[in-house]
C-alpha cells in the first residue's frame, strides 16, 4: 500500500502593506496597482498621502474607490496630511495603528511590486516562526540592474553600523519588531523624526535585535525601483542623507533580542 504525505497547509499570515506618497502623481497608479492586484488574500493597505500638491491623493481616492467597489473584503485606509511630515513619521504612525501580529510591507510610493505573487512569496519566507524580519532583492526602472543582499556569516562580525549596506527593497518585518525601536533613535536633534533616510534608521536597531537567526534575505525579485524619478531623496537631499548615516553608525547598537514582546497596541 503506497503511503501519501499530505503537503502541509501554508498559515496565511497577516500583512500590511504601508505606502508613502508625495508627489507621485506620474507613478502612483502603477504603484497602487501592484499592491491591490496581489494574489493573496489576507493583507490590508494604509496609504499615506503626504500633504501632496500635485494629484497624488486624487488619484489614489479614484483606485482605492474602484477596488473597495469591486471587492468588498480589501481594507484599505488612506491618510491626506495638511502638512509634509516625511516617510519616517508617516511610517510609524501607520504601524502603531496597524493589526498586532501584521507583517508589515515598507512601499515607496514612486515605486511597485515586482509582480502578482510578492505577498505569497513573502508568506512562505514568514512560515519560518524564526524569521522577524527581510531585505529584498529590486530590479532597477531604468537598465534593469539588480540588486541583492550581500549577507553572510562574517557579516554579523563586529558592528553592523560600520558594515557595506546591503539591507535593501523589499523591506518587511514583524509589527512587534518595529514597535521594540526606542523611540529616541528615530528623533533627531530637532526633537522630530528623521526626515531622511528613514530605512537605515530603523533597519539597524531592527537588524540587531534580530541577528542572524532571525533575519532572511530574499533573493527573488520582489521590487521595483524607479530611477525616473528627479526628485528622488538620493538626488536632492544627498547631502543631509549622508550627514544622517553618519551619525546613525555613532549610535549605540540595540542588544539582541530573545524573543518578540507580546502583540499590543501603542
Amino acid at each position: 500500500m503506497e503511503l501519501v504525505q499530505e503537503e502541509k497547509e501554508l498559515i496565511q499570515n497577516h500583512f500590511t502593506v504601508v505606502v508613502l506618497s508625495y508627489n507621485n502623481e506620474k507613478w502612483v497608479e502603477k504603484n497602487i496597482n501592484s499592491v491591490i492586484n496581489q494574489d493573496y488574500d489576507n493583507f490590508d493597505v494604509r496609504f499615506v498621502n503626504d500633504a501632496s500638491v500635485d494629484k497624488t491623493g486624487k488619484i489614489a481616492d479614484k483606485l482605492f474607490k474602484k477596488f473597495r467597489e469591486a471587492d468588498a473584503t480589501g481594507s484599505i485606509v488612506i491618510t491626506h496630511n495638511t502638512e509634509n511630515v516625511k516617510a519616517l513619521s508617516n511610517l510609524y504612525s501607520a504601524v502603531n495603528c496597524s493589526k498586532p501580529g501584521s507583517i508589515i510591507v515598507a512601499l515607496d510610493g514612486d515605486d511597485w511590486l515586482a509582480n502578482r505573487y510578492v505577498l505569497q512569496q513573502l508568506n512562505e519566507v514568514y512560515q519560518d516562526p524564526r524569521v522577524w524580519i527581510t531585505a529584498g532583492s529590486y530590479i532597477e526602472s531604468i537598465g534593469g540592474r539588480v540588486i541583492r543582499p550581500k549577507v553572510n556569516d562574517e557579516y554579523w562580525d563586529g558592528n553592523i553600523r560600520h558594515k557595506e549596506w546591503t539591507f535593501s527593497h523589499l523591506r518587511t518585518f514583524k509589527r512587534e519588531l518595529f514597535m521594540s525601536i526606542n523611540k529616541e533613535d528615530m528623533i533627531d536633534h530637532d526633537g522630530d523624526f528623521y526626515k531622511f533616510t528613514w530605512d537605515r534608521v530603523i533597519m539597524y536597531p531592527m537588524i540587531e535585535m534580530s541577528g542572524p537567526r532571525h533575519f532572511r534575505p530574499v533573493n527573488k525579485i520582489t521590487y521595483v525601483y524607479n530611477r525616473e524619478n528627479p526628485l528622488a531623496v538620493d538626488r536632492v537631499h544627498r547631502e543631509e542623507q549622508l550627514r544622517i548615516e553618519a551619525e546613525l553608525k555613532q549610535k549605540t547598537p540595540h542588544k539582541r533580542l530573545e524573543e518578540l514582546p507580546e502583540s499590543d497596541y501603542h
